[in-house]
């Protein structure tokens, strides 16, 4: 079994300010590593309830939150969705890992963006960052 490599998140999004050379690139670095605080903040645990995921087609799932041995939801982090091609790219990630592990409740957190879709026959919640 491959295993994904592991994602390295930050305490302070200060730090990866420092460091980025082009920060318009890094903001969806950035949110996503917010999100990931957030999650921390609200108890879940990386490893135990707080994964990161790889479809069979090697498609990425920024985090899966599990209760237990039940995947509870999946979301995706992406700053920008207005390309159609970005779109197309994260909700068909959420819809294929949704697929594989048996999960309905789909999230994906941007920035300045709320809507519901549906894709492929799943409903699919888009909200903005301060509302998550």
């Amino acid at each position: 079994m491959n295993k994904a490599p592991r994602k390295v998140y930050v305490v302070d999004n200060g730090f990866v300010q420092s460091a980025a050379l082009n920060i318009s690139e890094n903001l969806g670095r950035l949110l996503e590593n917010q999100i990931f605080i957030e999650l921390m903040r609200r108890g879940y645990q990386p490893g135990l309830s707080l994964f990161y995921y790889r479809t069979r087609n090697d498609k990425e799932i920024d985090f899966v939150v599990r209760k237990g041995a039940k995947v509870e939801q999946l979301i995706q982090v992406c700053y920008d969705m207005t390309s159609d091609k970005t779109r197309r790219r994260e909700l068909g990630a959420l819809v294929e890992a949704a697929e594989e592990l048996k999960c309905t409740n789909l999230l994906i957190v941007t920035y300045g963006h709320r809507e519901n879709v549906t894709c492929k026959g799943m409903t699919v919640s888009i909200i903005d960052v301060a509302h998550f």
